[in-house]
């Protein structure tokens, strides 16, 4: 039998939980969607990716609405406060510059070097690749501290989407281009071109998927939403 107080610590603890439901549910959370990245979001801007945060969102009662945009442009409607957030970003020195973070990461991706297939270069380490090297990579993309250190002594051809990266690496237009392996992979199948058209090499350095979250201060309950956020995937990952 309850004593008098715990009924009315009980009858507190469901007024605040049908505050915090009635408040979740009302809120509308906006996020850009890059829309070359596929299998994890594809020209809709859905995939893998656009699963997992939906899922998290609805986990804790909040509904997100997707603003489909090539990845430059999402990182840029993030950091002007046009959109809550955005995401397949990697935390790096220069994204926690620009963004806010949760704790909770969407996945890992891991991250190679391809060659075509006629390529004589060989480096087991992108600190060990030479001088001048031409590399292929995607307009706004981060690959990781490691790389950005050793940037800027390579020339970095960029395009917009996988399909033109492996269009460069056939035709001999870069040294090597910097792909995630399921991205390679995905992209080949969609091509109709078998896998050993490009030969994978070293790994480079693997990425932790995030969504990034603005530091605009027109959003007043951020530190709400990204706590919101990371709830909603621990609940999915359980």
């Amino acid at each position: 039998m309850f004593k008098p107080l715990g009924i009315i610590a009980l009858v507190m603890l469901l007024i605040t939980q049908s505050f915090c439901w009635a408040n979740s549910t009302s809120t509308i959370v906006t996020l850009a969607a890059e829309d070359s990245w596929p299998p994890y979001a594809n020209e809709q801007g859905e995939g893998i990716s656009h699963n997992i945060i939906q899922s998290a969102f609805n986990a804790v009662g909040i509904k997100v609405k997707f603003v489909v945009a090539p990845y430059a442009r999402a990182l840029r409607l993030t950091e002007q406060g046009q959109v809550h957030g955005c995401f397949n970003v990697t935390k790096q020195s220069t994204t926690l510059r620009k963004f806010r973070f949760g704790d909770q990461k969407l996945f890992d991706a891991p991250v190679s070097f391809y060659f075509n297939k006629a390529s004589l270069l060989h480096f087991d380490r992108v600190e060990h690749a030479p001088d001048g090297m031409t590399v292929g990579v995607i307009i706004g993309y981060e690959y990781g501290d490691i790389y950005l250190k050793q940037s800027h002594r390579f020339t970095e051809v960029k395009v917009s989407n996988q399909k033109q990266l492996i269009g460069l690496l056939r035709a001999g237009k870069v040294q090597t281009a910097i792909m995630f392996d399921k991205v390679a992979e995905y992209t080949l199948q969609q091509m109709g071109l078998p896998e050993n058209v490009i030969v994978k090499g070293p790994a480079s350095e693997p990425s932790e998927i995030f969504v990034a979250f603005s530091k605009s201060q027109q959003f007043t309950e951020m530190d709400w939403l990204i706590n919101q956020f990371d709830q909603g995937m621990r609940i999915i990952n359980q």
